[in-house]
């Protein structure tokens, strides 16, 4: 074998090796941003919980139809405000001055828990306590429209539904749903039903709700 044909040969070997090497580092590569991306879908819920905790004021509503909603507000200083509609039953709390208020529209009135502040960042309570947990990925078409989803086999505050009839041993899932990084849905499934809340959540905060209006009086 001549010379000319042995270096055309280990050129060629040569050239083999390095295309080998480069689809080795354009596969890791690949591999690297796609772990990347799925560590960020994972994060979604825990991206929402540290964006709350920043926020000075913020109102979190969730919806199953107009006779049962949840409205929260927070504000700035340790003030928050909850109205809640189950079943066409209204509930109203003010929170602040390290107290919680039970307002009474119907007869102008209001009753005091005093040094009570359990309901006081209720959302983001409620989110520390998943954002450690396992949970599963995956995708769901809801009303024509395809949303990128997290479960966890835990029932949250969040839902309606009555869970009394809910057994210890029973699997309960609850998924949220995002649109790139908008909670947009929050699903609870038991094994005897399904309930889909829609989450709306807005900077603006009408700050009048946070006071007892002055001709309010105390029980």
């Amino acid at each position: 074998m001549s010379n000319k044909t042995k270096s055309k040969k280990k050129n060629q070997k040569q050239l083999l090796i390095c295309v080998i090497i480069v689809l080795l580092i354009i596969g890791l590569v690949c591999f690297w941003v796609s772990m990347i991306n799925n560590n960020k879908e994972g994060l979604r819920l825990n991206n929402l919980y540290e964006m709350l905790k920043e926020k000075e004021s913020y109102s979190f509503t969730t919806t199953l139809d107009d006779d049962n909603k949840m409205y929260y507000a927070e504000l700035e200083n340790n003030k928050a405000y909850i109205n809640t509609f189950y079943e066409r039953t209204e509930s109203e709390f003010i929170i602040r001055d390290g107290n919680t208020y039970l307002i009474m529209d119907d007869v102008k009135t209001y009753y005091t828990y005093r040094n009570n502040e359990s309901d006081l960042n209720k959302i983001e309570n409620v989110l520390l306590g998943l954002k450690d947990l396992e949970h599963q990925k995956g995708k769901e078409k809801i009303k024509n429209k395809t949303y990128k989803y997290e479960e966890y086999n835990v029932l949250t505050p969040f839902a309606f539904l009555d869970t009394s009839n809910i057994g210890e041993d029973e699997e309960v899932k609850t998924r949220f749903y995002f649109k790139e990084n908008e909670l947009v849905y929050i699903k609870t499934i038991t094994s005897q039903k399904e309930e889909l809340l829609k989450v709306e959540i807005s900077n603006n905060v009408n700050k009048k709700i946070f006071e007892i209006p002055s001709e309010y009086k105390e029980m």
